[in-house]
């Protein structure tokens, strides 16, 4: 049987991943710079940890700090704890970017500088995101909700049927610290996450910092999961694993949100990224004898988890998929065959997962409860309510709901035609799966009706293990370094003028942090 080729060349792959350049060991110097990069992000991280006390997305009942002489004396500094929040962002951020030379191999001016090695990055990811881990929740309140879901699931039959008002009342302590626009949804997710939801429940109770705790638990789980398995998947590509680490791993899109924010997104993304390595793993294997066969089962098992916790990454099976097909053979014969042990093998998992956690098939129906929030960072739906809003100028009335569920179904079709063209582009061996993966994701991202912040991580674990073109790479440091700071720590709420004094005294912050950091001798100037 062929096997497929681990770094098989292409049109798409030419243009967005390229051998790195060999740079050697970083000098004393270079090494020390680093060192003091290290310092200076771990005492912002710590900043924001301490600053989430009063700033961060903290309950409204069960709040350990409030009363408290000590920890609550941020409560009532709101304008101090914003300000100091968010001037930590910026400088994790900009420190996150510093370290770009020695990850990728070269200064912003186009010198050469010696590669860090994974131990020293892991080192570093270490010291950052420890503060967060231990710090209240940030920039999002979405933990209450699956706090509150887990009750529903341990309380009713069917634990998609109601939001958390309507299933455990208005003065329940778990429904009380959910935010307004999810009171009355529906669970949205997985029977996956849905079983992590009610173990978690069955262990705290009504206990919101406990069951905050586990939640940041598994969060941090997922997050261990992409630290192992993404440089396995950039040596698989053949891209630099400490490059990828960087871009996928120590990103402050995944401190700020999948660590501090105790978002899914980090068991759905590690689950992802460790079946990939399997199956592929399996893929690669010279012959189809036992044990690779088992490893291809257990990523395929994997990889439908993932989509159990979120459906979007479900299209990893048809990479995975295709990538089978192609070491079966070059016709329909072959990638009918392997369709068929796709769906075997991702069926009989979600079986599994349905029956385990007695969640039935309720949360298909429940898929589209998010798109009723309008995202001003999905294009198409930004596109939508700026046509509404025209014509309503123009007096045509207000068509904004139709227009988008028009644009929105046509990005989607969009998504759809891409992602098919991507698949078969794995057939011919134009692309690997990872990449055919993260270009598809990337697509699915821009075209999807509601998009947050971290959903860029959908797209983004795959491709940092493939694409290693500075034109690639650019574009997506810049954007992951905006998006970091997009969020406010307290997720949604803080008044207007609260908001604007914080950020105005950041700016005057970050100002003179840049300035201190210019003069200090050796930590910007490469030259």
């Amino acid at each position: 049987m062929p096997r497929i080729p681990r770094h098989a060349p292409g049109v798409v792959t030419a243009r967005l991943h390229a051998d790195e350049p060999d740079t050697g060991t970083p000098l004393d110097a270079e090494l020390a710079r680093v060192g003091r990069i290290r310092r200076i992000g771990t005492t912002a991280s710590v900043t924001m940890a301490v600053g989430a006390l009063g700033a961060g997305a903290l309950p409204v009942l069960q709040n350990p700090a409030a009363g408290e002489r000590l920890f609550g004396i941020w409560l009532r500094l709101q304008h101090s704890s914003m300000a100091i929040t968010l001037a930590g962002m910026v400088v994790v951020t900009f420190c996150w970017l510093l370290l770009s030379p020695y990850v990728l191999g070269r200064t912003p001016f186009g010198r050469r500088s010696g590669r860090i090695d994974r131990v020293t990055l892991d080192r570093i990811i270490a010291s950052w995101a420890l503060p967060l881990a231990l710090a209240p929740p940030m920039f999002s309140k979405d933990v209450y909700s699956y706090l509150a879901q887990g009750a529903i699931a341990n309380t009713l039959d069917d634990p998609y049927a109601l939001g958390p008002v309507s299933a455990l009342g208005a003065t329940h302590p778990l429904a009380i610290n959910v935010p307004d626009v999810w009171r009355d949804t529906p669970n949205q997710y997985g029977p996956l996450f849905l079983g992590v939801q009610k173990v978690i429940h069955a262990l705290t109770g009504d206990d919101v910092i406990a069951g905050t705790v586990l939640h940041r638990a598994v969060a941090v789980f997922g997050v261990l999961l992409l630290g192992w398995a993404v440089p396995r998947l950039a040596e698989y590509c053949g891209v630099s694993d400490v490059a990828a680490l960087w871009l996928a791993v120590a990103n402050p899109l995944v401190l700020f949100h999948l660590i501090s924010g105790i978002h899914s997104e980090s068991l759905m993304m590690g689950l992802l990224a460790v079946g990939l390595v399997l199956a592929l793993r399996a893929l690669d294997a010279p012959t189809a004898d036992r044990r690779s066969v088992l490893l291809f089962c257990l990523g395929t098992a994997l990889i439908t988890g993932s989509a159990l916790v979120k459906l979007p990454t479900v299209v990893a099976l048809g990479f995975v998929g295709m990538a089978l097909a192609r070491r079966w053979g070059s016709g329909w014969r072959a990638i009918v065959k392997a369709a068929g042990v796709m769906v075997v093998l991702g069926g009989a998992t979600a079986a599994v997962a349905v029956v385990a956690t007695s969640a039935g098939f309720g949360w298909i129906t429940k898929l589209g409860a998010a798109t009723s929030i309008r995202s001003w960072l999905s294009p198409p739906t930004a596109l939508g309510v700026l046509s509404g809003g025209i014509g309503q100028y123009l007096g045509l009335g207000d068509h904004t709901a139709q227009i988008l569920a028009m644009v929105q179904t046509a990005a989607l079709v969009v998504a759809a035609a891409f992602t098919l063209r991507m698949l078969f582009a794995v057939h011919r061996g134009s692309i690997d799966p990872v990449g055919g993966l993260g270009a598809s994701m990337a697509v699915i991202v821009l075209c999807f009706p509601v998009v947050q912040p971290w959903y860029m991580l959908w797209a983004l674990v795959p491709l940092a293990a493939w694409a290693s073109r500075i034109t690639f790479r650019a574009p997506v440091v810049a954007v992951s370094a905006v998006l970091a700071c997009f969020t406010l720590p307290p997720g949604t709420g803080p008044p207007t003028f609260v908001t604007v004094q914080s950020w105005t005294a950041t700016a005057v912050i970050a100002l003179v942090l840049l300035v201190a950091f210019y003069r200090w001798p050796g930590l910007l100037r490469y030259r």
